[in-house]
């Protein structure tokens, strides 16, 4: 039986691993090419995370570096706290790691015209309404099979 492994943050299933050290890389390639002052706290951050988050339990093999590591954080939480420690330290290169690193952490969607999502539930119902017993409105005899027809609830017989 095979195991599925799940993130020590979010506790949901993880498909397509790709490691936290993989994701370091890029992101700290990223960073030294923009803001070098802020590559050694980053550094210092990741190390934070990984020490947390380590199990020897729970190891998960990278698609990408094909090693087998012991800190399985699904890459959405990972960048998800990578993006709120720099949104603290620097907002306008928060700005910017959002629009490359994007898993839409403000819930702005991904259009340029959905500016707020508005959202609204759509709920699906059957147009035939059923009641188990009642009156019929339109013979006024008990029924245990009532069922609403242009707004008015009619036994199996008044519906014929």
């Amino acid at each position: 039986m095979e195991e599925t492994v799940i993130c020590r943050l979010c506790f949901e299933p993880v498909f397509n691993f790709l490691c936290v050290n993989c994701l370091n890389k890029t992101i700290s390639a990223w960073l030294s090419s923009l803001n070098n002052k802020i590559l050694n706290d980053y550094e210092s951050f990741h190390l934070n995370l990984l020490n947390k988050f380590s199990s020897e339990e729970n190891q998960e093999k990278c698609i990408k570096c094909r090693r087998t590591t012991n800190t399985v954080l699904c890459p959405y939480c990972y960048v998800n706290e990578v993006f709120w420690w720099i949104f603290n330290k620097d907002i306008n290169l928060a700005k910017k790691f959002v629009r490359l690193f994007d898993f839409d952490f403000l819930g702005t969607g991904y259009l340029p015209e959905n500016k707020i999502r508005n959202f609204k539930a759509t709920i699906i119902v059957d147009e035939e309404k059923t009641i188990e017993s009642g009156i019929c409105e339109g013979c006024g005899q008990a029924s245990v099979d009532l069922k609403e027809e242009n707004g008015i609830w009619l036994c199996e017989s008044c519906r014929e």
